[in-house]
């Protein structure tokens, strides 16, 4: 798709799945960082009147970040990890859909669209491992969708200037990378509290299933009508505009 004009989002929706995930993850959160959450809808919020280019993000010392995992990563056999924490940024670079409008009900992402996910051992901070998960823009070579591992220096996969492998991905908000963090730190603990009935499972649960069946229809379409290999169309297709409503 030559003419990539971003994939539209609701100002409306996009609150709710935050407010729904706030409440969503209050015990698996650090308390200390929990108004990081907060600082993400009030500024959607100042975005909602804004003019032009516009980062969306969170401050990059300012991660939202969970409490210790105390080897729940491991479905058995706990005791064995060592003590973990996990953390989330992000930055998306989003524009209003109707510049005219003092007050826009729909956002495009448009541009960078980075979502940084960390895991650091308890007892020194330090990162042991780091991934992000991306959508693409207008040149991206990669699947729009995508994820990627940081794993550099010496003791790295991949050196720095090698930008690949790009994993194709189906997580596209941050909120659904935190959703995956706190199911990787916390295997049997996060799948039961999602799996209780609740207004803020609920509530998240419902945007989340329309942005993946959307997301899945798409990717669906691109390989059954491939007008070259299929995954070769995959990799070289751009969602439209209109991909998520």
């Amino acid at each position: 798709m030559d003419n990539y004009q971003g994939i539209k989002f609701c100002y409306a929706d996009t609150k709710k799945e935050i407010a729904a995930i706030k409440r969503l993850t209050v015990p698996f959160l650090d308390s200390s960082t929990a108004w990081v959450l907060d600082s993400c809808e009030t500024d959607l919020t100042s975005i909602q009147s804004s003019k032009g280019n516009v980062n969306w993000q969170t401050a990059i010392d300012n991660p939202i970040r969970t409490r210790i995992s105390n080897g729940e990563y491991r479905a058995s056999d706990k005791a064995s990890g060592e003590q973990v924490f996990g953390e989330m940024s992000f930055q998306w670079q989003v524009q209003n859909a109707d510049a005219s409008k003092r007050r826009n009900t729909h956002f495009i992402l448009l541009g960078i669209a980075s979502t940084s996910l960390k895991i650091r051992k308890a007892d020194d901070n330090e990162v042991i491992a780091s991934w992000q998960f991306e959508a693409g823009d207008a040149s991206s070579p990669g699947t729009h969708f995508h994820s990627a591992v940081n794993q550099y220096g010496k003791d790295g996969l991949f050196p720095e200037w090698l930008k690949v492998p790009r994993f194709p991905g189906l997580l596209l908000t941050p909120f659904d990378g935190l959703d995956f963090l706190l199911g990787e730190l916390f295997q049997v603990e996060w799948n039961k509290h999602v799996s209780k009935d609740s207004d803020a499972r609920n509530s998240w649960a419902k945007h989340q299933k329309s942005r993946l069946q959307n997301l899945l229809e798409w990717q669906i379409d691109r390989v059954k009508n491939a007008d070259t290999t299929p995954w070769n169309s995959l990799k070289r297709s751009k969602p439209p505009l209109e991909l998520l409503n």
